[in-house]
């Protein structure tokens, strides 16, 4: 009679889980210290209260968790694989009467044990603790699992396909934890190149593609959300649909690794990529990893300068890059030094299409910087900058055309802020000066159009009236802007004034002088005389650029007004720690000008107020 295949072997499980009770027993150890012991150790029956469990449960399970899971993980898929990189175990373990497929898919069940069982553990000592000061914790306890359980299966499934890619042990860990952070790494690096020849490309960081690192995301992105009730807050998590994409990714890469795994040479051991056919994907993929990192980090440090490194040395940085990155991967893969011979071919290639993506940037193919949104595909345009105390939101058509407007002049006189820009670093102090704009179109059809620039102004632009620089100044002095900048989306009331003070040049000491105002007060002045002075234009804008003459009219001296507030129930986690999580703050500082409500409020009141023409230039 014909035998059937076996996909599970018994021994080998048992065997696989006494290997691996020190691991799964510091990892059980671990997370009942920082969860149901911690629980207990934190509430004591008077302040702590059900919202401050759920979200010390959730949080700790989001951010710790992850990096456990991470580590984890990783170890596991080490001590289950290990026999795949020395020909001694290999032939060894070729030689039992066990398929490759019950090897896989036992060691999966075997790392699965060891998740879910300690994460039960896990969960039934939350609930216990939350009974032991008075909470019901059934639900944290089950999200606790789930996130946990989430994250093991993504990052083993990840683990487990770097297991099958690779030849030896020590790459292994090498592997995973650039394929955990390839994609905000590259993201971050590839703005950072674009930004410095690509007129006004934003330099965003890795928000782009953070969603491709759960490693990073769920660490630094996912949030838990806290809504207030009338005894305290509650928690909600919204990230359950990311976690369980995670869980089905992990899994999809399992079984990507499994049938890795059953194709693999074993006489591979050894080799740093076992799999043939992803040897020069890992040659590629490595020397333009090496290119933009190497790259940007050597331009950084060595040219960059205050408008970041030129062109030229950037592109000789990248190349330069390149080139130890491939021939790096090249001594890897061939595991010899004698390797430039003929695969100078190959990193010629390399180095044209890094040329080629450089100049098809540079002189703009795609229509990146010359793209500019027609006034009737914007719903609105988010302006920030150097010179914004706060970003604002500009719906209105008129200021919209405005902003469009200086988009295109931005665009025209391209070359000669350029030329500025080249010029900055060697100007005299006092000679020069600029701010950053940045423009976020937000279009009817739903996409989000950004852009950042600087733009540089010297006293003869600042003395045309047609230059770049006057017609931005005019654009954010409108009252129509001050206004949205400096005030909250919510009606004020006095009760929401949580702190207040205003700080002026004292004359007599010669010193700076603060004095807080209480909540009545503040209101009184906020309600009386700045709203209507920012619609009128007389409070709010200090200067602009360091040529402008307009504060020669301003008083030496600020009113800061700082409001507590909740939008639809929804409370900020903005500073405290849990259980002591503050409401959302809008924070405005304000500097009058002579003539002003404001000004002869504070008059009033007995404030000394100093015009800043007449405060000497050493204060």
């Amino acid at each position: 009679m014909r035998s059937r295949a076996s996909f599970f072997s018994a021994a080998v499980y048992r065997k696989n889980l006494s290997r691996l009770t020190p691991l799964w027993a510091v990892y059980l150890l671990v997370l009942l210290m920082i969860l149901p012991l911690s629980l207990l150790s934190q509430a004591d029956g008077r302040t702590f209260g059900a919202g401050d469990l759920q979200y010390l449960v959730l949080h700790t399970a989001l951010r710790a968790g992850t990096y456990i899971n991470l580590v984890y993980a990783a170890a596991l898929a080490m001590v289950l694989h290990a026999w795949y990189y020395s020909s001694r175990s290999v032939n060894t373990i070729a030689a039992l009467p066990i398929r490759r497929e019950a090897w896989c898919l036992t060691n999966l069940l075997t790392a699965l044990t060891c998740s879910l069982i300690p994460n039960a553990l896990v969960a039934l000592g939350i609930w216990a603790a939350a009974g032991t000061v008075g909470h019901a914790g059934g639900q944290p306890a089950l999200w606790a699992f789930a996130m946990l359980t989430a994250e093991f299966v993504f990052f083993y499934g990840l683990a487990s396909l770097c297991a099958a890619i690779v030849g030896q042990l020590a790459a292994l860990p090498v592997l995973y934890v650039l394929l955990n952070y390839t994609a905000v790494i590259l993201n971050y690096v590839t703005i950072s190149v674009l930004s410095t020849f690509v007129y006004g490309m934003r330099d965003d960081g890795y928000q782009a593609l953070s969603r491709l690192s759960p490693a990073f995301y769920l660490t630094n992105e996912l949030q838990i959300v806290t809504k207030s009730v009338d005894d305290g807050y509650y928690c909600v998590f919204h990230g359950g649909t990311y976690l369980a994409a995670i869980g089905l990714v992990g899994l999809a890469l399992f079984a990507v690794s499994f049938l890795l795994f059953r194709r693999r040479r074993m006489e591979a051991a050894g080799d740093v990529i076992a799999v043939p056919i992803l040897q020069p994907v890992f040659r590629y993929c490595f020397t333009v990893f090496c290119a933009l990192v190497l790259g940007v980090l050597a331009a950084v440090t060595f040219f960059s300068g205050q408008n970041g490194p030129p062109l030229p040395l950037m592109v000789f940085c990248l190349l330069l890059g390149g080139f130890l990155g491939y021939f790096t991967a090249v001594v890897l893969l061939k595991k010899s030094f004698r390797v430039f011979g003929r695969e100078w071919v190959g990193f010629g290639v390399v180095a044209a299409c890094l040329l080629a993506a450089v100049a098809l940037m540079e002189f703009d193919v795609f229509g990146f910087e010359r793209r500019i949104p027609d006034a009737s595909e914007v719903e609105s345009i988010t302006l920030d900058g150097s010179a914004m105390w706060d970003s604002v939101v500009v719906t209105d058509e008129a200021h919209i055309a405005d902003l469009i407007t200086l988009h295109q002049s931005l665009l025209s006189q391209k070359q000669e802020q350029e030329a500025l820009a080249a010029a900055y670093p060697s100007a005299e102090s006092g000679t020069m000066d600029y701010v950053t704009v940045e423009l976020i179109y937000q279009l009817r059809s739903g996409r989000i159009l950004a852009r950042s620039y600087r733009i540089y102004c010297t006293e003869a632009l600042w003395l045309d009236d047609t230059s770049l620089a006057r017609q931005y100044d005019e654009i954010v002095r409108d009252p129509y802007i001050v206004y949205l900048e400096n005030t909250p989306s919510f009606d004020v009331t006095a009760a929401q004034v949580s702190y207040s003070y205003v700080g002026f040049y004292e004359a007599d000491t010669g010193g700076y002088r603060t004095e807080e105002l209480t909540g009545e007060e503040a209101f009184e002045l906020y309600e009386s005389c700045i709203l209507p002075d920012l619609r009128d234009g007389l409070v709010g804008r200090s200067a602009v650029f360091q040529f402008d003459d307009h504060s020669q009219t301003e008083y030496q001296a600020d009113i800061y007004l700082e409001f507590t507030y909740t939008v639809d129930g929804l409370r900020q986690t903005a500073g405290g720690s849990h259980g002591t999580i503050p409401l959302a703050v809008k924070s405005i500082n304000l500097q009058p000008t002579e003539g002003s409500r404001t000004a002869r409020w504070l008059e009033d009141q007995g404030f000394s107020l100093t015009l800043r023409a007449d405060v000497p230039e050493t204060f």
